[in-house]
């Protein structure tokens, strides 16, 4: 392949990275520092790229060049983002969840395929004590933040800056079609979070425990609703004419690994949770078709439980009402 033509299909990859709305040549210009119609004439192939604008084009928008030299290396570019204790926390965390849902949603026919092993925490913000409580996990928990260390946890916590924050994700989350993969473990993590709080007298009352579990029985409620319609919609309401369609599958054999892989346009885009709350991100070709391959076979061994297969729905939501009960019902320190 000579190497006009390399260009050419390196800049054909760049286009279908980005949304329909973006223009490539304002993208270009904007990185190269260039002008627009010095822009168009590197897109042609009228002019060169040097290494130089090989180097920032393709860290700009993650695009591995071993393809493009014949090599098979085996290696790929993932981007991360990273959460550190320092700064605002939860309103970096937010933000940026947020603009990764935005920037999907900005393509036409984007499609979200998850298997989670936990419940993941942009589905909580229609249930702001969840929420809160997830939040106030990661960082006396997790991220061990020093004003953290003697708090305990009271639903008056919940602040409503970032729970307007949280909403504007789940709404965003609510736009995009999805396809996901749940086993009955998905909620044993939370279970876990409020039992040990509850073992080691972190909540301020058991009020501020017990409301934590009648939520997590309105989110199952909500779920099996909306696995039942084949649609997202909020909490208390009913599927608007907008309403994203979504499709749920149970498999109990295969464990989840919070992936989600999104399809956006012709392109894809991989995202593999790591270091507990962050996650990172490939746009990577083959590691994206690798992925989608994975995401199908998984499917194809997995009972779809929404709009269909109402016995097995029922089961599936039964067993996670059945695990919040038994451990709501569990003599504890607030007992």
């Amino acid at each position: 392949m000579d190497k006009n033509n390399m260009q050419l299909l390196f800049f054909k990859q760049i286009k279908e990275l980005l949304p329909a709305h973006l223009s490539v040549a304002d993208e270009v210009a904007g990185v190269l520092e260039v002008s627009r119609d010095s822009a168009y004439r590197r897109m042609r192939g009228e002019k060169m790229l040097s290494f130089e604008d090989l180097q920032r084009l393709s860290g700009r928008f993650k695009i591995s060049l071993d393809k493009f030299l014949h090599q098979q290396s085996g290696n790929y570019i993932f981007s991360a983002k990273l959460t550190y204790p320092q700064g605002n926390f939860l309103e970096q965390y937010l933000t940026s969840m947020l603009q990764q849902l935005e920037f999907i949603s900005g393509f036409d026919n984007a499609h979200l395929y998850m298997l989670p092993n936990d419940i993941p925490p942009f589905v909580y913000f229609q249930f702001p004590q969840l929420a809160s409580f997830t939040f106030f996990y990661y960082q006396k928990s997790l991220l061990n933040l020093p004003d953290m260390k003697d708090a305990k946890f009271s639903a008056a916590q919940v602040d409503p800056a970032y729970n307007k924050l949280g909403k504007k994700v789940q709404a965003s989350f609510d736009r995009l079609p999805s396809t996901e993969i749940w086993g009955s473990d998905i909620i044993n993590s939370v279970l876990r979070h409020i039992g040990f709080y509850r073992d080691t007298m972190v909540f301020e009352t058991k009020t501020d425990m017990t409301d934590l579990y009648e939520q997590l029985l309105a989110f199952v409620a909500h779920f099996e609703k909306q696995a039942e319609l084949g649609y997202r919609f909020s909490y208390g309401q009913s599927p608007s004419a907008q309403a994203a369609p979504f499709r749920m599958f149970y498999n109990d054999v295969i464990t989840g690994e919070n992936c989600v892989l999104a399809k956006i346009g012709t392109g894809k885009i991989t995202y593999i949770n790591h270091n507990l709350i962050n996650f990172m991100f490939t746009r990577d070709e083959e590691f994206n078709d690798f992925t989608m391959e994975t995401f199908e076979n998984a499917i194809q061994k997995s009972t779809q439980i929404s709009t269909v297969g109402e016995k097995a729905r029922s089961r599936f939501f039964n067993s996670l009402r059945k695990k919040i009960i038994a451990q709501q019902n569990e003599p504890g320190a607030y007992a």
